[in-house]
């Protein structure tokens, strides 16, 4: 559509107009108040509660509704924001759980001014609603709504919740959400991902057991509870064992893990002004330390600490932990307006961390050190967010990264091992590992930008990013302002939005007035992804890997080029134990180009042994390929040995060539799981055998016969073409491989496709289907079908002589006899039933085969290797396949071959040890006929090693940047 220059001019004059109205309108923020009655049912794990809410109108604009948070409903079933958000960052927990673990909030009745109020459902999310006002809320006014409600707590998938009769309740009762100059603000509830709340005071009565100690936020306004509190200070619970008969009749022994609740009730009043947010900690087993402190500016703040001893080691200085972080705190950022402050022990794992106004949950910590770090961070939240409320849900960095900063500057200023971790005798500062990682996902060029809203990071970048990265970039603000013009400029925006809501536009103003002039290069860094500017490193680090002083010496002076040294060894039947080193330059940050070589020296056969690579990457900027690699790997072991008649030991080798190229498309999310590649190879590799010739050799009366044995080399090529399609989400995980290879006389298409079903109770059942097709580029002839023997479509996994590429670890590649002879590698069909004695392999083909195989975990109560000291997993497997021969006229074998047994995954499945116990009638008839009746189930276990299933991901899937 044209658009004519008047009609330009006059979009642009209404454009400015706008701007300028709203420059110019006075800032503004609602209010809510709370009045809050609940009583705990400790049996059930429910709440029962009325709420009087009076809400404020100080905007600008007359009001039809309010958008509420219900966030209990986001406990409610796997369809929620929050379960696809768990499920996303690798946890299947919540989804399998079952309805008696899971919540939710009911049995709400609003009205409004006493006037009953509809509702209406948000399009997307159960934990939102839309309260329709029956009449229009003016501005500068106020309507109060009342409602009772039930709330079923689930067990801790996030931040609330119960374990047993331990209770954290958060995020409980119906919220307003969030109305300002940028409108309304209604947020699911989510795990990654905080919040966005009003400011007003809550006055709230719990009811609940009387031996119950409950640590709120606000001050607790009865004195008799203040009393029965202090006399807390040595108490300790002892679970409590008890024999008790089975229905079975036999004795077991039952531990009770919480005192029984008390037959009396009681009611606790808490109350606090110029909060966000109420939340309380309920348990009948804390011990409970107070003590006070004194601000600078004269104000007391009452301490208090509740933690169960046998749970908490070093909580019995958290007092002291917490008085030196506050005063400090105080100090950087202003001082510290509410009149209590506490700390409750939380539990491990899910919402085992996390702060509220006045109140924080602290997680367990492995040293006292890391808990005192852990204290001062989550003390540190009631600046960033409880005292400066910005947007938690958009912009993370304004709380968390601000926090972290000053994390690190009281780590520094403190020291004596406050947020250090352990590392044999040497302490590493946390902020130091945190900004090697920042740099590496910064090099591999997996960051995000910091200003990214907190659901649009990956699980791993909103660790990096919002905390690390945001804490890396204030330094670098400190430095272009100076120390005290930074600290000035934190202390006005701190005073500033006390209690308010800024963006980070504010933020960004408050600095620039106290740097005195534009900060907006520094800004400009927030919505970038890549670096930040710090300082070139210089030098390079040579070190031993194991070294705890290396590291401690690495990450405090991380240098420009890394040089790792580490011995390493090798076995296998031929070369016998291998010893020599490991050099790389694959340090934090990876570089470009890397390397990693092993030279060995391999003891049984006196050579020279070992492999490596090289390896340069590309990552193309805005482009189809995320990233480009091109390589070169070698490799060189032997494969056999001979002892000819006059003992003489030869032994034969191989060595390999293999440049390579990977291209890995781009994901356009950073929160995508899907890894998709295209990779080419050739392989150039020379292998050793056995020449053997016999001369005749002439005596003058007799011709003697003689036997020559030497070696001989043939070289061979293979090109390889291979595809993969790949998912690494929590659930059901698939992997998709077409692989495509040529070398002399044939070509070799394969497909093989992998697919896990998640069981409710851990665990699942994999998939593996696999499609192969041989093909000669001429004519067929018996002298081809023979040299192309070990490229063939096998229906078992193929033995050491048919990895062709040399690409799997085989203890004797070529052994016949011996438990090196039983290994296998997961290939073409995959059955676990050998046949290596035949002179045709049972399921051997020349022109396709087609293979299904199943493993599927089985619960440990029915695992009978649980009776062993310690854990070995238990699988059981099954294959089924077809191949061309078998459907030929006068076949010999069955159309569809199948075996099933047994399964041990050891080592993160590197090695599976397998036991067939069912099988086909051709696989039945080769063990009766080949292997003595007392040998046959020994000789029938097979095992494979498989290097390449050991993966950082299987070790937690966010390594994989």
């Amino acid at each position: 559509m044209f658009l004519s220059k008047k009609m330009l001019l006059t979009g642009l004059t209404a454009l400015l107009c706008v701007c300028s109205l709203r420059a110019q309108t006075p800032y503004w923020q609602q209010r809510v108040d709370y009045t809050i009655d609940v009583s705990l049912n400790d049996q059930q794990h429910t709440l029962d509660a009325f709420a009087r809410i009076i809400y404020y109108n100080q905007s600008p604009d007359t009001l039809h509704y309010i958008w509420f948070h219900l966030w209990p409903n986001a406990y409610k079933n796997d369809k929620t924001a929050l379960s696809d958000q768990l499920l996303e960052n690798g946890s299947t927990r919540f989804y399998f759980a079952t309805q008696e673990e899971r919540g939710y909030i009911n049995r709400l009745d609003f009205k409004v001014n006493d006037q009953h109020a509809e509702t209406a459902d948000h399009p997307n999310y159960i934990d939102i609603i839309r309260l329709m006002l029956p009449t229009p809320l003016p501005p500068g006014q106020k309507v109060t709504i009342t409602t009772p409600f039930h709330v079923k707590l689930p067990e801790v998938f996030s931040r609330s919740g119960h374990g047993g009769q331990r209770y954290q309740i958060t995020q409980w009762y119906p919220k307003p959400a969030v109305y300002d100059r940028d409108g309304w603000h209604p947020l699911p509830y989510l795990d990654q991902g905080e919040f966005y709340s009003n400011f007003g005071t809550y006055d709230v009565h719990i009811t609940l057991p009387s031996n119950y100690v409950v640590a709120a936020t606000g001050q607790l306004m009865d004195e008799s509870e203040k009393n029965w509190l202090r006399s807390r200070s040595g108490f300790e619970w002892i679970p409590e064992r008890r024999k008790e008969k089975a229905r079975s009749g036999a004795i077991k022994t039952v531990t009770e893990k919480f005192p029984p609740s008390a037959s009396t009730q009681k009611t606790l009043h808490f109350r606090e002004e110029n909060v966000l947010d109420f939340a309380w900690f309920a348990d009948k087993r804390f011990r409970v330390l107070q003590d006070t402190c004194r601000l600078d500016n004269g104000s007391i703040v009452s301490l208090s600490s509740y933690f169960i001893p046998a749970e908490a080691p070093g909580w019995e200085k958290s007092l002291t932990m917490m008085r030196q972080s506050l005063l400090a705190r105080s100090r950087w950022l202003g001082n510290y307006p509410y009149s209590t402050l506490s700390i409750v022990q939380g539990p491990s794992g899910n919402g085992g961390g996390m702060e509220y106004p006045s109140i924080a949950l602290i997680g367990p910590n492995d040293s006292e050190g890391l808990l005192h770090y852990t204290i001062s961070h989550e003390i540190g939240h009631n600046w960033f967010q409880a005292i400066v409320g910005s947007n938690e849900r958009s912009y993370p960095w304004m709380d968390e990264g601000l926090n972290n900063f000053y994390d690190n500057r009281y780590s520094t200023q403190i020291g004596n091992g406050k947020g250090e971790v352990k590392f044999g005798k040497q302490q590493i500062p946390l902020h130091a590992i945190s900004n090697a990682l920042v740099e590496t996902s910064a090099s591999l060029y997996r960051d995000q930008p910091i200003a990214t809203p907190a659901d649009s990071f990956s699980q791993v970048n909103y660790n990096l990013d919002a905390y690390a990265k945001t804490a890396m970039w204030l330094e670098y603000l400190q430095q272009v302002m100076g120390t005290a013009a930074f600290d000035a400029g934190m202390k006005s925006y701190v005073a500033q939005w006390q209690f308010k809501h800024p963006a980070p536009a504010d933020f960004k103003e408050a600095m620039e007035k106290a740097a005195g002039h534009s900060l907006d290069s520094a800004f400009s860094l927030l919505h970038a992804s890549g670096p930040l500017p710090y300082a070139r490193r210089k030098g390079t680090q040579a070190g031993f890997p194991l070294s705890p002083a290396f590291w401690s010496r690495y990450f405090k002076n991380r240098p420009a080029h890394t040089l790792l040294l580490s011995p390493a060894i090798g076995m296998n039947t031929y070369d016998k134990l291998m010893v020599g080193a490991l050099v790389t330059n694959m340090g934090l940050p990876m570089p470009r180009f890397s390397f990693l070589l092993a030279p060995l020296y391999a003891t049984g056969t006196s050579r020279l042994a070992g492999n490596g690579f090289i390896n340069y990457s590309i990552y193309p900027k805005q482009a189809l390929f995320y990233r480009i690699d091109a390589g070169v790997s070698a490799a060189a072991f032997s494969i056999n040995d001979f002892t000819t008649p006059e003992n003489k030991k030869l032994h034969f080798g191989f060595h390999k060539i293999v440049p390579s190229l990977r291209f890995t498309f781009d994901e356009k999310n950073a929160r995508s799981t899907r890894e998709r590649y295209i990779q080419l190879k050739s392989y150039f590799i020379t292998e050793q055998g056995l020449r053997y010739s016999r001369d005749s050799v002439f005596t003058g009366t007799d011709t003697l016969l003689v036997d020559n044995y030497g070696k001989r080399s043939a070289n061979r090529t293979l090109l390889q073409l291979k595809a993969v399609w790949q998912n690494f989400r929590a659930l059901y995980p698939y992997k998709a491989e077409f692989k495509l290879e040529q070398g002399t006389d044939f070509v070799r298409a394969a497909f093989t496709g992998h697919y896990f079903f998640n069981y409710a109770n851990g665990g699942g059942l994999n998939a593996r289907f696999f499609a192969g097709k041989f093909f000669y580029t001429s004519s067929k002839t018996f002298s081809k079908q023979f040299a192309t023997d070990r490229y063939h479509l096998n229906m078992t996994g193929a033995n050491g002589q048919e990895d062709y590429t040399y690409s799997d670890y085989f203890a004797g590649r070529n052994e016949f006899d011996g438990w090196a002879s039983q290994q296998i590698m997961e290939r073409d069909g995959a059955f676990k039933t050998r046949t290596d004695m035949l002179a045709e392999k049972v399921g051997r083909t020349d022109d396709w085969l087609i293979a299904l195989n199943f493993s599927t975990t089985i619960p440990d109560q029915v695992n009978p290797l649980n009776l062993l000291p310690f854990r070995i997993p238990l699988k059981v497997f099954a294959d089924v396949g077809t191949y061309a021969e078998a459907w030929k006229r006068n076949a010999n074998t069955d159309r569809f071959l199948f075996d099933a047994g047994l399964q041990i995954p050891l080592f993160k499945e590197v090695v599976n040890i397998y036991l067939p116990l069912i099988y086909s009638r051709p696989f039945k008839d080769y063990i009766q006929s080949t292997i003595p009746k007392n040998e046959r189930l020994l000789r029938r276990i097979s095992f494979s090693i498989d290097f390449s299933n050991f993966s950082l991901r299987k070790i937690n899937r966010n390594l994989g940047f």
